[in-house]
């Protein structure tokens, strides 16, 4: 099944805030293997109707673009938002560690992503000229 996910760093872009996602090492798209830790994450997300899209990493023109697992969660980092605190307690330990291992939990700030957008368009403006 062919699946359409947008960058991580377009998402923030698009939404106009800092951006929340889950990356999961070592993710394999076998639907034959045994429930992973993903299922697992995905089954706490739904449980507690916490919403998420699949997403892409960090975009950059040099790499081929493929779907590592990644999800995109639609909710704003903020420490007063409850949604938040049940999605950072259920991932990280008191002290900002991982609880699972191989899953990652990032956020992802506005400021970065434009600046993301900005290089991009540095490099094309540079390639345009080469080629001109």
């Amino acid at each position: 099944m062919r699946l359409y996910a947008q960058h991580i760093d377009a998402i923030a872009r698009e939404i106009q805030r800092d951006v929340l996602f889950i990356h999961f090492e070592n993710y394999t798209d076998d639907q034959n293997e045994e429930e992973s830790i993903r299922d697992h994450v995905i089954a706490w997300l739904e449980q507690h109707e916490i919403e998420f899209v699949p997403c892409l990493g960090l975009s950059g023109e040099d790499e081929i673009d493929s779907y590592l697992g990644d999800l995109y969660l639609d909710i704003p980092f903020d420490e007063q938002n409850n949604q938040y605190q049940l999605v950072k307690n259920y991932l990280e330990d008191e002290q900002g560690n991982m609880k699972i291992e191989h899953v990652l939990f990032f956020v992802l700030s506005l400021e970065v992503a434009e600046e993301i957008a900005k290089d991009q368009e540095e490099k094309q403006n540079l390639n345009d000229q080469k080629f001109s």
